[in-house]
């Protein structure tokens, strides 16, 4: 079987769409694809396994700045790994993947499928930690799901019910009583928050954020959420940054804390964040808040703000040629991979709608 193995460019992207159609339950619109594929070109690579000019297999990376023991070094976050079913049995997939591992940055995978996760090591990549998964319910639907997938008590018994006690138990409440401390929402992130990442951080292997980046994961336009910006001070001092996302999802509102950063933490200054961040997403009225994260002390701030541990763990592996490993601790969030842009709106229509209305005057 005659296959060829490229680097994605512009003139791809045709062979790319049909592959995405056929593969996933993505927007298809011209915008769409154009920012996804084309406009993520200097932020990333992505290869492509093409047989007779069509696409059979894709993986792709996103390049991010990474601090370790506090020397910039940089890394590609791997994801969009997949290959059509037919195709499997000749390599494609492998080879792919292959290509990536092949260029000079050390990579990350966090998370996959059964496949992925078996595969990875077989390469010679190491696994390197676990994330653990956190949810907060902000209404009665998560506790309502949960319960039916236990006893088929129909959710529509147990949800208003169970809205009080996530109202009662869950809500998360702003308690800042210092004037010192404050609360700041901004546009987007600029010198201050990634000044935040200079000195002693307290972790061997964190992300350092870029503006452009961010700037490209929000400017999709395709109905994909609002991004928020919210920066923490005390004392006139910026201390700490969150960034946040609201999106539909299933036909409700749900809400992540993709990145908690704060230099030197400790678990009530994560606790404090965390509290204040959650409220002022449940303001947005979701069902549920994400979070994810391998620090120990962000962890013991959520536990705190009652969000719940899930049972599963985020396998992370890590391909590095041999030449070193990152040094714990690691400070993995939901701002990694494709988290950030996960779920895509399911279809073209209403996100179009959308980004007509966030462009009138």
């Amino acid at each position: 079987m005659s296959l060829s193995i490229e680097a994605f460019a512009p003139e791809h992207l045709d062979a790319v769409a049909r592959f995405s159609e056929r593969y996933w339950a993505r927007p298809q619109a011209a915008a769409f694809l154009r920012w996804r594929y084309v406009d993520a070109l200097p932020y990333g690579r992505m290869f492509l396994a093409l047989h007779n000019g069509e696409c059979v297999a894709v993986v792709s990376a996103l390049r991010k700045h990474y601090l370790v023991n506090n020397v910039r070094t940089q890394c590609l976050e791997v994801f969009d790994w997949h290959c059509l079913p037919e195709f499997r049995a000749s390599g494609a997939g492998l080879r792919v993947m292959r290509a990536m591992m092949r260029q000079p940055e050390p990579l990350l995978s966090i998370g996959g499928t059964s496949d992925v996760l078996s595969v990875l090591p077989k390469m010679g990549w190491v696994r390197i930690g676990d994330a653990r998964v956190y949810e907060l319910p902000s209404s009665g639907l998560p506790l309502a799901a949960w319960l039916h997938r236990r006893t088929a008590i129909p959710v529509s018994l147990s949800r208003r019910p169970l809205d009080l006690v996530a109202r009662a138990w869950f809500r998360p409440r702003q308690r800042t009583t210092s004037a010192d401390r404050r609360l700041v929402p901004v546009p987007a992130i600029g010198d201050a928050v990634v000044g935040l990442y200079r000195g002693e951080t307290g972790y061997g292997f964190v992300q350092e954020p870029q503006p452009d980046l961010l700037a490209w994961t929000a400017g999709a336009r395709i109905g994909n959420g609002s991004y928020l910006n919210l920066c923490f001070t005390d004392g006139g001092s910026l201390r700490a940054w969150v960034m946040a996302r609201v999106y539909e999802r299933d036909g409700g509102l749900e809400a992540a804390l993709l990145e908690v950063f704060a230099p030197q933490p400790d678990v009530a200054t994560y606790a404090w964040i965390v509290r204040e961040a959650s409220a002022v997403l449940v303001g947005f009225g979701p069902h549920l808040i994400r979070a994810r994260a391998t620090c120990p002390v962000l962890q013991a701030a959520l536990r705190a703000n009652r969000f719940v541990e899930k049972p599963e763990v985020v396998p992370l592996h890590f391909w590095g040629k041999g030449t070193w490993a990152p040094p714990e601790p690691l400070h993995i969030t939901l701002n990694h991979t494709d988290e950030p842009l996960r779920p895509y709106p399911a279809g073209d229509s209403p996100a179009e709608f959308l980004a007509d209305l966030r462009s009138e005057p």
